[in-house]
C-alpha cells in the first residue's frame, strides 16, 4: 500500500493537477548549456510564508522531461512532481535525445548531471531511440547499461530511479517492448529504483493527454504523468527525501 501524502501535500497536488499548471515561486536560471535548465522551487507554508527549499532532484531525459508542447517549463511533468515534494529541479530534458539517438548533437549530459550531485537521479530515456530503430539495434542495446554504470559510478550516493520509456499511442512497434526489457535490465544491474508502466500512462485519452504536435503530452498530459509519478514514487521503499 502506498504511503498516505501528508495533507498539505493533497492540497498543492490537487490544485496543480486541476489548473495543469504549478505555480507558486519558480525562478529559472541558465544552465550548463542552453537546453538544461535549472529551477528552483520553493513552496508556501498554510500562512502563505515560503519554506526551505528542498534536496536538489535531477530529472534526466528527452522532449517529455524538457517539456516540450507545454504552455510553460512549469507544466512539464518534472517540474509538478519538483513542485510537490518540494525538490530543487535540475532538468537536464534534451529533446530528440536516446540512448543513441542525438548523442553527437548535446555532448557529455552524462557529465553534466553528475557534475550537480543530485540527491536523487530520475531517468526517462529511451523513446527516441526507435525512431533509429532500423539497423542500430544492437547499438542501443549496447549503449543503455554502460550510460547507467557511469551514472552509478559517478553518484555513489544518489538514489536512481529509472523510468520504463515512454510511448505516445495504443499501437507500437516491436521496438518499444524490447529497448523497455533492456532498460529494466540495466536498472536492475546498478541496483537502480524502476518504475514500469510509463508507456502506458497516456494511452487511455490520448485525445486530452497528446498535444496537437501528436507525440508530445499536453498541459492535461503532463499533469496526468506527474499524477501517475507521484503515485509510484509513494510506493517506493524506502522512502524518498522529504517523505
Amino acid at each position: 500500500m502506498a504511503r498516505q501524502r501528508p495533507r498539505l501535500r493533497r492540497r498543492w497536488l490537487a490544485a496543480f493537477i486541476a489548473a495543469a499548471i504549478a505555480v507558486t515561486a519558480v525562478i529559472t536560471v541558465s544552465g550548463l548549456r542552453a537546453d538544461v535548465q535549472q529551477t528552483t522551487v520553493a513552496r508556501a507554508d498554510t500562512s502563505g510564508s515560503e519554506v526551505a527549499v528542498g534536496p536538489l532532484v535531477a530529472f534526466y531525459g528527452d522532449s517529455y522531461t524538457k517539456g516540450s508542447a507545454a504552455s510553460s517549463p512549469a507544466a512539464r511533468w518534472s517540474s509538478l512532481v519538483a513542485q510537490a515534494e518540494g525538490w530543487t529541479e535540475y532538468n537536464a530534458g534534451y529533446p530528440g535525445l536516446g540512448f543513441v539517438r542525438k548523442r553527437d548533437k548535446v555532448g557529455d549530459v552524462t557529465a553534466d548531471v553528475i557534475a550537480q550531485h543530485p540527491e536523487v537521479l530520475i531517468v526517462a530515456l529511451g523513446i527516441n531511440d526507435n525512431f533509429e530503430w532500423t539497423g542500430n539495434e544492437q547499438a542501443i542495446q549496447e549503449a543503455i547499461l554502460p550510460e547507467f554504470q557511469r551514472l552509478r559510478d559517478g553518484l555513489p550516493g544518489t538514489r536512481i530511479i529509472v523510468v520504463e520509456p515512454w510511448w505516445y499511442t495504443a499501437e507500437r512497434p516491436a521496438s518499444v517492448e524490447q529497448i523497455i526489457g533492456w532498460v529494466h535490465d540495466a536498472a536492475d544491474t546498478i541496483g537502480a529504483d524502476y518504475i514500469s508502466g510509463a508507456s502506458h500512462w497516456l494511452d487511455e485519452d490520448p485525445a486530452t493527454w497528446i498535444s496537437a504536435d501528436g507525440l508530445h503530452p499536453s498541459d492535461a498530459g503532463y499533469a496526468h504523468l506527474a499524477q501517475r509519478m507521484l503515485e509510484e514514487l509513494d510506493a517506493l521503499t524506502p522512502a524518498l527525501p522529504g517523505r
